[in-house]
């Protein structure tokens, strides 16, 4: 595939988790983290143009940090967030959309840095 927008991987990526036995409830919070990415980086955009600097503006800013309603969000929700959306783009990686993980070297990678769905069942987001 030529082009894959951030959409487009995030959806796959949670069929993906559908085919793996994930619970619907978990699919549903990965999903509501993945609007707050999509929303920042707009959906429609190639995943492949995602760059460093913006994944760092992203793990810093109010997208990410506050509610809708300006509250902040829980330090919790937020590592949630960081985490789908870090396996989000790992999925991406191993599946060849991106080349590289536009990642801070800060960010968390997980138990391996390359398993995909290492959340607990049942998280909830804010």
């Amino acid at each position: 595939m030529n082009t894959m927008t951030i959409a487009q991987a995030s959806a796959k990526f949670l069929e993906h988790l559908k085919e793996n036995g994930k619970s619907e409830r978990t699919i549903y919070t990965y999903r509501k983290d993945l609007e707050i990415v999509e929303a920042f980086f707009h959906g429609d955009k190639d995943i492949k143009e995602m760059r460093l600097l913006q994944v760092g503006k992203f793990l810093k800013g109010d997208s990410l940090m506050k509610k809708p309603n300006g509250e902040p969000r829980a330090a919790r929700t937020i590592e949630k967030t960081v985490r789908v959306f870090r396996m989000m783009l790992v999925h991406a990686k191993n599946n060849g959309w991106i080349e590289e993980l536009p990642l801070p070297k800060s960010t968390p990678m997980g138990h391996s840095g390359s398993k995909q769905d290492e959340t607990p069942e049942g998280e909830s987001a804010d």
